[in-house]
């Protein structure tokens, strides 16, 4: 018998993807579209642009990675659904757990990125690549402000420390296109 490595039971993307958009739904992004168009965008760009191959448990991480944060989704429900892995990515990603009410300190939640899985890293990088974009496009001044200091600060290291030079330059020059945007 194989031992329990936490993987838990095979991942259905389709229904990883029917769950997080029953979780979010009547959620918009700022833009006013359905909000399962981010975790879509997120594991469009691993599945379709990162240039190496990507695992299922990294896709479905994606696909769930703001449903503790933003809707009323206990950590255990991904854990017995998806197994350890997932969960335990997903809850590494959320700045707060929204059914526990618990809000993370940034210190804590940029150490759980740097030393938890490469899986959490790439779903963070292509979380923030899928947002700056949405900020390039939308012109939102405040997420703007927010990007253009965080980004390099926290996770630009963390990227750099981990040889992920692919999301390093893109996310550059989406920070280099952000900031002409505050030149106009």
């Amino acid at each position: 018998m194989p031992a329990d490595n936490g993987a838990g039971p095979e991942l259905d993307l389709d229904e990883v993807d029917a769950f997080a958009e029953a979780a979010h739904a009547g959620q918009e992004r700022a833009s006013g579209e359905p909000y399962i168009a981010h975790p879509r965008g997120v594991r469009a760009i691993l599945q379709e642009e990162y240039p190496a191959p990507v695992d299922d448990e990294t896709l479905a991480i994606a696909l769930l990675h703001d449903v503790l944060e933003d809707c009323d989704v206990h950590p255990t429900i991904l854990l017995e659904r998806y197994g350890r892995g997932v969960q335990e990515g997903v809850t590494l990603l959320s700045w707060s757990l929204k059914a526990l009410g618990i809000e993370r300190e940034p210190r804590i939640y940029w150490a759980g990125i740097r030393r938890g899985p490469r899986a959490v890293r790439l779903v963070k990088a292509a979380d923030r690549m899928h947002n700056l974009r949405d900020t390039v496009l939308n012109r939102d001044a405040r997420m703007r402000s927010k990007y253009l200091e965080e980004t390099p600060r926290e996770l630009l290291p963390i990227l750099r420390e981990a040889g992920e030079g692919w999301f390093v330059e893109r996310i550059e020059e989406l920070l280099a296109e952000l900031g002409e945007i505050g030149a106009d």
